[in-house]
């Protein structure tokens, strides 16, 4: 009995053994076949693009990277990773003959309003009510749960009226393309749009303001406040910025169809006060990262930024004076900006928050670290920006706070300290060491950019200045 029992469970050994291989056998067959099957990751890659996107791997802002499993926009500036969550093989970058994706039977877009959700506009447009909960589980997918007021949702739908594909823009330079069917998600990626950059050359003599001359020539906000960040070592533009002071700009645009859809990196720049002239190429130093650097290869961007706050003045100075509100004359150990209230104030350095809250007659107030050396002190703010808590990390250039006139203040503005060792400094004389200069293996690449931004630099500050000639002629 005991021997045929041991048969039997020999006979079961055996044909599980022989299940287990054979499966294996056809796993690894299988696998093999998609992994070298052009045919196959051609559709693999088409169920993620709607059938208005044709990603054009010969462009050079597509480039396959080694090792991995993802495929990665490039340009001048990068921009954004295309994720795609199935292995592409290598021959499909080779391979210019894309498939046409199968073409929707219908398609519906909605505007996103207030109050809106995705389950809400899937009530409203009649689909599945189960996906709004499925998307949500998947770990791409789920951006579509934080949806952005005025923006569109596109749907694609089969003969049968059921949703098959959602679009959604998540940032300017890309949508997000999901493929569903009755069973949830099926795929999900982030998609880059088919934009084209376009470089503009702008110039500018400030005749009222900084600000109003450069909104004048059409350049952005954003551009605006690239160059104050720039420059804002060398030059206070609170303080230092004189009526035919000049700049001229060499920066990059995303079009989209023509039209402008994001501003891009800023590439060159140069600003004339006062008789001295700034000039700052972009460079990568080798980090991977950008950063801005004089001809002669030294960092544009200091360790600590001249003011606090953008597009204000200076109300009250470093040293003695009469307390507006104690009526008593003590040293004023800051400098303060006047400027409307919520106005966002700026850390002026890389550092670390030591306070953030009230502190007696300061009201709200930001002190952060520098360098172990160095704290600066930010007062009288009306609130604190999102993340800004004891102990937070900050960047150069990053919003704390905003301005009001908490504790004692007679009205909004920012109180601004700087401190080395324990030791107030005024921050419009101090100067602190420069950042890090382009490396000496760099030079030569740095050296033929900088030939390359400051020719064009000089046309534009050329033409400029022929410009004022005519206008002085024309004036005469």
């Amino acid at each position: 009995m005991m021997r045929q029992n041991n048969t039997i469970h020999t006979r079961h050994y055996v044909i599980a053994v022989a299940i287990v291989c054979t499966a294996a056998w056809i796993t690894h067959t299988l696998t093999l076949g998609l992994g070298t099957d052009p045919f196959w990751n051609r559709s693999a890659m088409q169920k993620f693009y709607p059938s208005n996107i044709q990603p054009d791997l010969s462009n050079e802002r597509f480039s396959r990277v080694s090792n991995s499993d993802e495929l990665k926009v490039f340009s001048s500036q990068s921009v954004s990773d295309v994720v795609l969550r199935t292995t592409i093989d290598d021959s499909i970058a080779d391979d210019s003959d894309w498939l046409a994706p199968p073409a929707f039977a219908n398609e519906a877009s909605y505007k996103i309003k207030r109050g809106d959700t995705l389950g809400s506009i899937f009530k409203s447009q009649g689909y599945d009510l189960r996906l709004p909960y499925l998307i949500s589980q998947d770990p791409i997918a789920r951006a579509l749960v934080k949806l952005s007021i005025g923006k569109v949702i596109e749907f694609g739908l089969n003969e049968e009226n059921q949703l098959r594909q959602i679009t959604y823009p998540i940032t300017a330079l890309e949508q997000l393309v999901v493929n569903v069917d009755e069973k949830g998600v099926q795929s999900a990626v982030q998609v880059p749009l088919a934009y084209e950059i376009s470089q503009q050359a702008k110039s500018g003599v400030i005749s009222v303001s900084l600000y109003e001359t450069a909104l004048e020539q059409g350049i952005s906000i954003t551009h605006i406040r690239d160059m104050v960040r720039i420059f804002g070592w060398d030059i206070d533009f609170v303080l230092d910025i004189r009526k035919g002071d000049s700049f001229h700009m060499i920066y990059e645009d995303y079009m989209l169809d023509g039209n402008k859809i994001a501003d891009g990196a800023l590439l060159a720049a140069e600003f004339t006060t006062q008789g001295q002239t700034y000039r700052a190429i972009r460079f990568d130093n080798g980090d991977g990262e950008y950063s801005y650097f004089s001809p002669n290869g030294e960092s544009m961007l200091g360790t600590f930024l001249r003011a606090p706050v953008e597009f204000s003045r200076v109300s009250s100075k470093f040293g003695q004076r009469k307390h507006p509100i104690l009526k008593t004359w003590r040293a004023h150990r800051g400098v303060d900006y006047a400027a409307s209230r919520g106005t966002p104030i700026r850390a002026t350095a890389d550092g670390k928050v030591d306070l953030a809250g009230k502190n007696g007659g300061y009201g709200n107030t930001v002190i952060l670290s520098h360098a172990g050396r160095f704290t600066t002190l930010y007062a009288h703010m009306t609130g604190f920006a999102k993340g800004i808590k004891r102990g937070a990390r900050v960047k150069q250039g990053q919003v704390i706070g905003y301005i009001g006139s908490t504790g004692l203040a007679t009205g909004p503005h920012l109180h601004y300290e700087f401190r080395l060792d324990g030791v107030h400094r005024n921050p419009l004389t101090f100067k602190t060491p420069k950042a890090t200069a382009v490396k000496e293996d760099l030079q030569p690449q740095f050296e033929e950019l900088v030939s390359t931004w400051s020719g064009q630099l000089d046309t534009l500050r050329a033409s400029t200045e022929t410009g004022r000639s005519f206008e002085n002629l024309g004036a005469e």
